[in-house]
């Protein structure tokens, strides 16, 4: 909805409200999620629990911004980012982690396109810092969308992590608009995988963007945190 924007409010999510932000990201971030729904070897497009656990444990570390909409009825979550701390050797304990869950499942596969992303950004590398804010969730209710909320949001998360001493923040965008967002925000693209570039360790591509999709490339921005605001 082009809707009245005055009744929302940008703030940090808090731990007691894991439960409304998985409603949240259920309701209208995986179905649109391009690394959840371009999973090839599923019957459904519905998340690995596992997936949502880690997801909401960084709710408990402060990582997630949320838009509400203070007007409805119990503070109706209208918008969600979530953030994780990426190091420079963040892609080795997440291939350890997809290990130490053995086989193939969905969750192992993110994991192993997760490193390989991490590796072909190096945004520590390239930025020469010990650590980034690594924004992972940018989504924002249909109904509210062309409202500037996902900016908002980013822009949240850029003071946030100003706040908790990041030097850099970095973010994957799988959409046109999102990549917009970033560049609009001083953020600059280091690295972009088409999925169908993909293929994991064992040569296979379990990653296809659905019939009709018109985004199907994961795209790495990232700016220095110094000067928020700044474009």
């Amino acid at each position: 909805m082009d809707g009245d924007t005055k009744h929302l409010i940008y703030r940090v999510a808090e731990p007691g409200e894991c439960s409304r932000i998985r409603e949240a990201l259920e309701t209208f971030y995986y179905p649109e999620a391009l690394l959840n729904v371009s999973y090839t070897d599923q019957q459904t497009a519905d998340p690995a629990e596992e997936e949502i656990r880690h997801t909401l444990s960084l709710v408990q570390q402060g990582m997630a911004a949320i838009a509400i909409d203070v007007d409805a009825d119990r503070d109706h979550i209208v918008g969600v980012s979530i953030a994780r701390c990426v190091r420079a050797d963040s892609s080795d304990d997440l291939l350890q982690e997809a290990a130490s869950l053995l086989g193939h499942g969905k969750r192992v596969e993110q994991l192993k396109l997760q490193a390989h992303l991490e590796r072909l950004g190096n945004v520590c590398g390239r930025f020469r810092v010990r650590r980034s804010y690594h924004v992972f969730v940018l989504a924002v209710d249909p109904r509210w969308r062309r409202n500037a909320i996902g900016q908002k949001l980013l822009e949240f998360q850029l003071a946030r992590a100003k706040t908790l001493g990041y030097q850099v923040v970095s973010a994957d965008f799988t959409s046109e608009q999102a990549a917009r967002i970033g560049a609009r925000l001083g953020m600059r693209c280091v690295s972009a995988l088409p999925l169908d570039q993909y293929w994991n360790s064992a040569g296979e591509r379990l990653f296809v963007a659905p019939e009709g999709t018109r985004d199907h490339t994961v795209c790495t921005y990232a700016r220095y945190v110094s000067g928020v605001g700044d474009k």
